[in-house]
């Protein structure tokens, strides 16, 4: 069974193929060359993790769906930190940082 730990393995095919500018035939490196189609991938994962979300609470649709759109929408945030050289370091340690505050 996967963990967390594939989130790392993941993390670096995303910045090798960053790296890799002749990664040719890289969904990945096609996103990391046009922003904006990852920001509008973004947008269109968030709407369908909702879509699934909501089929699910309404008995209509499976945890397995909204698995997979969760899984879409994690990679797209990926690849969208990335192109900001941004790391998952940084946004763990936000939310390490709210975690800890103030409590009520």
């Amino acid at each position: 069974m996967a963990d967390e730990r594939f989130l790392a393995q993941l993390w670096a095919t995303i910045e090798s193929r960053k790296a890799d500018a002749a990664a040719e035939g890289s969904y990945t490196r096609e996103l990391l060359d046009e922003p904006s189609r990852i920001r509008r991938k973004i947008i269109e994962e968030a709407y369908e993790v909702n879509e699934a979300h909501q089929a699910l609470v309404a008995g209509a649709d499976t945890k397995d769906h909204l698995a997979h759109e969760a899984a879409d929408l994690l990679y797209h945030l990926m690849v969208l930190i990335s192109s900001a050289d941004v790391t998952p370091s940084e946004v763990y340690t936000v939310l390490e940082h709210r975690h800890q505050g103030p409590r009520r």
